[in-house]
């Protein structure tokens, strides 16, 4: 796979340097734009010359994922204005035509946009819903890179957000992927992301094991960058170990590596910081300062505000130790300075993009009123120049307006007629909430006290009365068997309308409604839930519920899986996402639409009443997924 992925890119690059201009040289650009560093190519130059090409030939879709290539340079570089700005640009220039090449361009975006938040403090929910919405879609795609880089950037903000336990999950999945695709890049990025998995949750035996596995592939990559990966990453395993002499000797050892190949200034900053921070422990703290001044070096060049807040902080510390009060005095304003700087970034991305898009709306305005001024001059011309065409101008006008007021007019009918109809199902599925609610409270509170009394009046008589033994089995039986309909009664009820969604909200509904289903079972349900921990309306809730428990039913019924997730994500007061996904055998969706399945019309119905957008990708022998759009806002 590795050698026959070598033979792509070194396609690529005879493509990338013909003479021709043409679709496939811009994609091959924008393919090595997006690939080349992991390669020991020159990304950045191949990003800058497929956006020129895609721009001259006025290719759409290929300028897009050049603006998104351009993006994530921006991102590493610290300009985050300028990368919101590039997405921005990508997303309204993309067409959204062929189902693959949307969902690369898709997983593109949202890794981009997950590219931007990652480095903003606060916003690493933000980047971790953002990359696992770049890898559902790369999942969709034949692309074992973008897959791979996917898998990486998802463990790398689990442990970022210090969620071990998950980030071992999801590397242990990656690494699953890698040896199916057999990759020697896809291999060495999966052993290397859960080796540092198992290092930061403090598992070194597992770390030596997976690191190990890493080492032997790094040969056969024959790219620096991995070679330096190698070193800094012994050298972070040294420190954790407690053995800083050896890790002072690695992570000089990779200075000097990132230095003779010409590294990114990044990975020199990252070995610099390194070496002053285990300097700073084995308490050589003048020789730290000198490491700590290089990392403030670099990072003023590259604009990086993050490590010169770290090179500040080690400054105060290693002069908090020195005993001089002064300097650590200010080195920590420094660093409350530049951490407040830091914090408000996000707010400054935002209110920048908006000032430059107002600015770019001004100059449409403009635009379009003087080409409205050259339309009234012509036609003032055509008027002086001949009668017969300014009325045949007229007339054509006439008709095309009389035939644009017609189509409104369809529109207008079309539109009343659907909010009908969604009415009518909104009272309906309300209707039907309300009457599986009070059926319920009926069955629990009148049949269920009915049949409790029922039942402590025949124990009461039993000790009251003179049976033979026969009769007594016969009697124990009644009792045993009116136990079963009590439980059997309450188990009705608690479908029709469980009491945990009510009292406790839609989590612990989801939760206890998937451990009770999956209980002894064959297979297992894992629930992910993002944002929703504050309750939402009693009505959008019960809505929601419904449709997992039939998506989870539908999965659990047909499709024969071992394991189904879902997730339920929402990202503010106005966008819910709802994905089910199962390992089974999936279906053909065409039959499926033959056959005007009534349990997925119902779920539609209440897709509807959320007024959402459902898709569906189903594969024969590898799965289902399932993933809905909900706008919470427009909900009556």
């Amino acid at each position: 796979m590795n050698a026959q992925k070598s033979h792509t890119i070194e396609h690529l690059q005879k493509i990338a340097n013909s003479t021709k201009n043409d679709s496939a040289k811009a994609a091959a650009l924008n393919q090595l734009g997006f690939e080349g560093d992991d390669y020991g190519l020159y990304g950045k130059k191949f990003t800058e010359d497929g956006l020129k090409l895609s721009t001259k030939l006025n290719i759409k879709s290929e300028k897009a994922i050049a603006l998104l290539n351009q993006s994530q340079i921006f991102s590493k570089k610290g300009k985050y204005d300028s990368a919101l700005i590039a997405i921005q640009k990508a997303q309204e220039l993309y067409p959204k035509k062929d189902s693959i090449k949307h969902a690369s361009f898709y997983s593109k975006y949202y890794f981009s946009l997950g590219m931007l938040e990652l480095p903003q403090g606060t916003e690493k929910d933000g980047a971790l819903k953002n990359f696992l919405n770049a890898l559902r879609f790369a999942k969709k795609t034949n692309d074992n890179y973008l897959t791979t880089v996917c898998y990486g950037a998802v463990g790398t903000v689990y442990n970022q957000l210090r969620a071990f336990d998950k980030a071992i999950e999801s590397n242990k999945e990656f690494l699953d992927y890698a040896l199916k695709s057999k990759g020697n890049l896809s291999l060495a990025k999966a052993y290397n992301n859960i080796s540092a998995s198992y290092l930061n949750a403090g598992n070194k035996e597992l770390y030596d094991k997976y690191s190990k596995e890493f080492e032997k592939l790094v040969p056969q990559l024959k790219n620096p960058y991995y070679n330096w990966l190698l070193i800094h990453n012994n050298a972070l395993s040294f420190a954790e170990k407690g053995m800083i002499d050896k890790a002072v000797f690695e992570a000089k050892k990779s200075i000097e590596i990132a230095k003779k190949s010409q590294l990114p200034p990044a990975k020199l900053m990252d070995s610099y910081y390194l070496t002053g921070y285990c300097l700073s422990i084995s308490k050589k703290y003048e020789e730290s300062n000198h490491y700590f001044n290089e990392v403030s070096k670099i990072a003023e060049e590259i604009q990086s505000p993050e490590y010169k807040m770290y090179a500040v902080s080690g400054f105060a510390e290693n002069y908090a130790a020195l005993g001089d009060y002064k300097k650590t005095a200010e080195y920590l304003s420094a660093q409350i300075s530049l951490s407040d700087s830091i914090s408000s970034e996000k707010t400054k991305i935002n209110s920048n993009y908006l000032h430059i898009k107002n600015k770019i709306d001004q100059k449409d305005s403009q635009l379009q009123l003087q080409k409205e001024k050259i339309n009234r001059k012509n036609l003032l011309n055509w008027l002086l120049i001949g009668g017969l065409a300014a009325l045949l101008a007229i007339a054509v006008l006439g008709y095309r307006n009389y035939n644009h007021r017609k189509k409104i007019q369809e529109q207008k009918i079309t539109k009343l007629e659907t909010e009908k109809q969604l009415l009518a199902t909104r009272s309906l599925l309300k209707g039907q909430e309300e009457e599986r609610t009070r059926i319920s409270k009926d069955l629990h509170d009148g049949l269920g006290g009915l049949l409790s009394g029922v039942k402590l009046q025949l124990g009461a008589m039993k000790g009251n009365l003179i049976l033979t033994e026969e009769n007594g089995n016969a009697f124990n039986r009644a009792l045993n068997k009116l136990d079963e309909s009590i439980s059997e009664m309450r188990r009705v009820a608690h479908n029709m309308m469980p009491e945990t969604l009510l009292k406790f909200g839609l989590q612990q509904a989801l939760t206890d409604y998937s451990n009770g289903l999956s209980q002894g079972q064959n297979f297992a349900i894992d629930c992910e839930f993002f944002g929703v921990e504050n309750r939402l309306e009693n009505s959008v809730e019960i809505v929601v519920y419904r449709i997992v428990q039939e998506l989870i039913n539908n999965a659990v019924k047909h499709s024969e899986a071992t394991k189904i997730l879902v997730q339920v994500m929402r990202h503010d007061k106005k966008h819910l996402n709802i994905t089910v996904e199962d390992n089974g055998k999936g279906f053909n969706l065409d039959e499926m639409k033959t056959k005007n399945s009534a349990g997925f019309q119902n779920i539609q119905s209440r897709v509807n009443y959320l007024n959402g957008k459902m898709d569906i990708q189903s594969v024969i022998g590898k799965g289902t997924s399932v993933y809905i759009e909900c706008d919470l806002n427009q909900n009556g």
